[in-house]
């Protein structure tokens, strides 16, 4: 006899995993011999770079790297960060205090939520977009409002639209540019208006900057951390995954300004 256990409320309301569905789909079609373009998660299809690799089995020869590292990483590889930062994108990062280790990106990027979203909290996100935004939120018991990513707006979600009583309960505005799966970018100007919108509202910026590398024909796409005030609301996650193919090596970062009361005072809306 099988016992019947209910589920968490949260968990019931969870709406089915986006990647998981497509996943069942492709098994679905293979099985009926379809000759499959992927066009599902964003995996790449090359192997890492060798001198990447190694350096993997260079480091796990030594015992010194089998133990438990720092819950914030490993001051190397923060430094590490720190350095790509200021060469790649010109913003100086203090590896010690603004940048930490992730999991991959998707580790930072879904506990985001649990930092900052209560009950009942509004959080704003881009759609199309990584599930992962939204079904945080959903997690944290928080409301999403999806902002929706049309043509006719360059595929920026247009601010002015959010009507002022939910830009008002908002924590988080979630933004991804180069966009996935809309591969749209964004300018200085763009990310200007976000700052003016985090300002006005007291909302944290959260930018997806996993595809920044994923620029073509000399274009180089921004950090956001770049835009003149976008550390006094912002954070960024970035990740090795589709930069150096990396994505089963579960390796990214966060970076931002670490002034704890500026994130405390974002984080306690006005009643």
């Amino acid at each position: 006899m099988s016992i019947a256990i209910k589920k968490a409320q949260r968990i019931k309301e969870l709406p089915p995993y986006l990647f998981a569905e497509i996943d069942r789909r492709k098994r679905e079609a293979l099985s009926r011999g379809v000759d499959l373009i992927d066009l599902g998660i964003g995996d790449p299809d090359i192997p890492t770079p060798s001198a990447v690799v190694e350096k993997l089995l260079e480091g796990a020869s030594k015992p010194v790297n089998h133990r438990y590292p720092s819950s914030a990483g490993m001051g190397e590889f923060r430094q590490a960060v720190s350095n790509w930062y200021q060469n790649r994108f010109n913003v100086k990062l203090d590896p010690a205090k603004e940048v930490v280790s992730l999991i991959g990106s998707k580790e930072g990027i879904g506990n985001m939520a649990v930092a900052f979203v209560d009950p009942g909290d509004v959080v704003l996100v881009s759609s199309p977009c990584y599930p992962v935004y939204h079904i945080g939120t959903a997690f944290n018991g928080g409301k999403n409002y999806f902002l929706p990513l049309k043509k006719e707006n360059h595929f920026l979600p247009d601010l002015d639209s959010i009507p002022a009583d939910v830009a008002k309960q908002a924590k988080l505005l979630w933004i991804n540019y180069p966009n996935n799966p809309t591969a749209a970018v964004a300018d200085e100007d763009f990310y200007l208006r976000v700052i003016d919108f985090a300002n006005k509202f007291n909302v944290i910026v959260c930018h997806d900057a996993a595809y920044t590398e994923m620029g073509y024909d000399g274009y180089r796409p921004m950090s956001f951390l770049e835009v003149d005030g976008a550390r006094e609301v912002g954070i960024e996650f970035h990740s090795l995954s589709k930069t150096f193919n990396m994505t089963g090596w579960r390796i990214g970062m966060a970076v931002g300004n670490s002034d704890t009361p500026e994130y405390s005072r974002r984080c306690k809306k006005p009643a």
